[in-house]
């Protein structure tokens, strides 16, 4: 699990509002402080742009993390979604509205990032194997 990034945010946003350089091994020890020693400082690009490039990475939640995010009734319609079913019938099975339906897969998408009903029913189907 990576480490929280607020101690690093909080030191760059007080040396840019400071407009002052950071030392490499300050800025190295701040990227370990974050993210262990899962860290690049691209300093090819940072002559292009004057500034060295820090990438932190953090690994991606799987999807099993992210349905637990779900409401019951997202869970619900997203696993009407994973069979096949259109917004029209899930409305029509659940006694709810169209729009309602609507509401509850956008809302399903947003927490989980997916950015498609198919990556939502994907998840989910691989969730209940």
């Amino acid at each position: 699990m990576p480490r929280s990034l607020s101690p690093f945010r909080r030191a760059l946003e007080r040396l840019a509002g400071e407009r002052r350089g950071l030392p490499v091994s300050e800025l190295m020890r701040l990227a370990r402080d974050a993210a262990g020693n899962d860290f690049t400082i691209d300093f090819a690009a940072g002559r292009t742009i004057g500034l060295p490039v820090l990438v932190l990475r953090t690994p991606a939640p799987t999807p099993g993390d992210l349905l637990p995010a779900l409401s019951r009734r997202e869970r619900q319609i997203a696993a009407l979604i994973a069979h096949g079913a259109r917004n029209k019938d899930i409305a029509a099975k659940l006694g709810i509205s169209l729009a309602t339906v609507k509401d509850h897969i956008h809302n399903a998408l947003t927490k989980t990032g997916f950015a498609t009903r198919a990556q939502l029913a994907a998840a989910v189907s691989r969730d209940a194997s």
